[in-house]
């Protein structure tokens, strides 16, 4: 990771960490908060991600995995736009499900470097077994609770989680390769 990578991955995730202290503090927009946000993200993830097909991946060995990614998120965001005008409870268990769904695909990641004898499989690992925990207990108060700030409460706890991990992966020793 570059000295670059590094600062935008640091200030990423401090801008996640303030995301999500907003969340706590101001529960009563977190709703339409979180829904904004999310829509905004996915569908810049899914324009990157096409730009990247477009532009380099097509030519690589598995770049049609980018095309995919890519129309998959931007369906997402189209969803979460379309979503804004229903319940709040909507709102949020689709968010939490996307965000169970992260932690989920995280845990699985992290078990595949684990068997290529990867030593960062730990806290890819760890960050996912947060994220779906996390998310599972949203989605359970979500359904159990008449109350939709504990859920934006706990939602804001994830938030804050993922950014202080992604801090942590700034400062993280990468290998570099060296072919000779």
């Amino acid at each position: 990771m570059s000295k670059l990578q590094r600062f935008n991955s640091f200030v990423g995730g401090l801008l996640t960490v303030f995301f999500g202290y907003a969340l706590y503090m101001a529960p009563f927009m977190g709703v339409d908060m979180i829904s904004v946000v999310m829509t905004a993200a996915l569908l810049l993830l899914g324009i990157r991600s096409l730009y990247f097909y477009f532009s380099m991946a097509r030519h690589m060995v598995g770049g049609k995995n980018s095309l995919i990614y890519g129309i998959i998120l931007i369906d997402l965001g189209v969803c979460a736009y379309m979503m804004q005008s229903f319940s709040p409870v909507y709102i949020m268990i689709y968010l939490l499900v996307i965000h169970s769904f992260y932690g989920a695909t995280d845990i699985m990641v992290a078990l595949r470097a684990r068997r290529l004898k990867s030593r960062s499989w730990r806290i890819k690992l760890l960050t996912g077994l947060g994220n779906l925990t996390l998310g599972v207990l949203a989605i359970v108060f979500g359904f159990t609770g008449d109350d939709i700030f504990n859920v934006i409460y706990i939602y804001a706890l994830g938030v804050v989680y993922t950014g202080i991990m992604r801090m942590a992966n700034a400062f993280r020793r990468t290998a570099v390769p060296y072919i000779q």
